[in-house]
């Protein structure tokens, strides 16, 4: 029986040894097995040549023996290693996915998750539970967690014994979504709008001037001034139909290579016309540079500039009117020296419609905005309330891409 003993070990050895235990270990028991057969050779009455034989037979045995197992515990190690391998790595990737995971047996116990402990998870549970139980629930869903969008697919597995789930988060894709949304109906009202401001321009060109005649033919005191007051009131409707036009249907830009200290003049020039004479200088501090731009389009942005800086400046105040260049963009900027902005305000300043002027139509400083930003450039604002207001605009230098 001893001789099955040495071949248990030898495959036992193979188990923890692999391959190289198991040929050492037979051999060990090869040579030891030689050394009890010669012991039991000197007091046997058996045949030299009976016990030579057994001794070749359990040789071959126990050698057959630890080959075999070698071979097949090596078999067995490069198995286990693979399934570790394949079991970390598919418990890696499934950790690591932008979705979320769960999959629950047919009682609603969770068998796997990566999905962590928490509303979302008792949420999605739950979900999966009753879908596993009623065919009648949709396979997908979407959930509103919080402040989060889910859409969650389920599905039944192992013949309806199981459920598995995927969860994934599109809170962002909604959100790009709900700006498409927004963005096509704004661009639906501008088109309504501009249709309907062009309407409103023909009628009010025909009062206007009807008006005018009116007030040259008729010379009346007593209603002279609700002419003039008439007259006055469809001038300022037509500035702001037009402030409306240039806001809503954004004309194209005749872009040209201009140097911006012109540009400077003509728009300080225009606001000029335009302000009444309150002795009030503007001190410059030009650097001139190209840019790729629209004339009439920066100028008129100035020009809006300008206009508000006049109109919060005192007698005899003084107005700055910087430009200079750096490595990456031109920079221009205007600084007054009125009230200032109160800071709760400041990021509402270029908001369409708003307006803190008596009369004003709130598109000024929003038209700005956007004949800067088409041109490829920024416009920001600081402002000390009883210190001023600066209005700074970038623009990239001409030929950059």
């Amino acid at each position: 029986m001893f001789p099955f003993f040495y071949v248990l070990l030898i495959i036992l050895s193979s188990l923890y040894l692999y391959r190289k235990g198991a040929y050492i270990i037979s051999l060990s028991t090869v040579i030891f097995f030689l050394v009890l057969v010669f012991l039991e050779a000197r007091d046997s009455t058996q045949a030299t040549q009976m016990i030579m034989y057994r001794f070749y037979i359990f040789s071959l045995l126990f050698m057959f023996t630890g080959i075999l197992s070698g071979a097949l515990s090596e078999r067995y190690q490069k198995g286990a290693e693979e399934a570790e391998r394949l079991r970390l790595t598919t418990a890696e990737i499934v950790n690591n996915l932008p979705s979320g995971i769960i999959t629950i047996d047919n009682n609603g116990d969770i068998i796997y998750t990566n999905i962590p402990v928490g509303v979302i998870r008792s949420s999605v549970h739950l979900h999966l539970a009753k879908f596993l139980k009623n065919p009648n629930i949709q396979s997908s869903n979407e959930l509103k967690i919080g402040n989060r969008y889910y859409v969650l697919s389920c599905a039944r597995i192992h013949n309806s014994r199981g459920g598995l789930g995927i969860l994934q988060d599109y809170t962002e894709i909604r959100k790009l979504e709900e700006q498409s949304r927004v963005s096509r109906q704004t661009k639906l009202l501008a088109e309504l709008g501009g249709s309907l401001a062009h309407e409103i321009r023909n009628p009010l060109s025909s009062i206007r001037g009807s008006l005018e005649v009116i007030r040259e033919a008729e010379k009346n005191k007593n209603t002279l001034h609700f002419i003039n007051m008439a007259l006055k009131e469809s001038i300022r409707l037509n500035e702001i139909v037009t402030d409306f036009l240039n806001y809503a249907q954004f004309v194209p830009l005749k872009m040209n290579r201009l140097h911006i200290r012109e540009v400077i003049n003509e728009a300080i020039a225009d606001t000029l016309q335009i302000i009444e004479d309150r002795n009030i200088k503007i001190k410059r501090k030009d650097s001139d540079f190209v840019v790729l731009g629209d004339l009439n389009k920066l100028k008129s942005c100035f020009v809006n500039i300008l206009n508000n800086a006049y109109e919060v400046t005192q007698e005899g105040g003084v107005i700055e009117v910087e430009s200079y260049a750096t490595d990456k963009n031109n920079i221009i900027e205007i600084r007054d020296h009125g009230k200032g902005i109160p800071s709760g305000l400041l990021n509402r300043i270029f908001d369409p419609f708003y307006t803190t002027k008596k009369g004003g139509t709130g598109l000024g400083l929003a038209i700005t905005k956007k004949i800067i930003e088409s041109h490829g450039g920024e416009i920001n604002v600081e402002s000390t309330v009883d210190d001023g207001t600066t209005f700074r605009i970038e623009l990239p230098p001409a030929g950059r891409e």
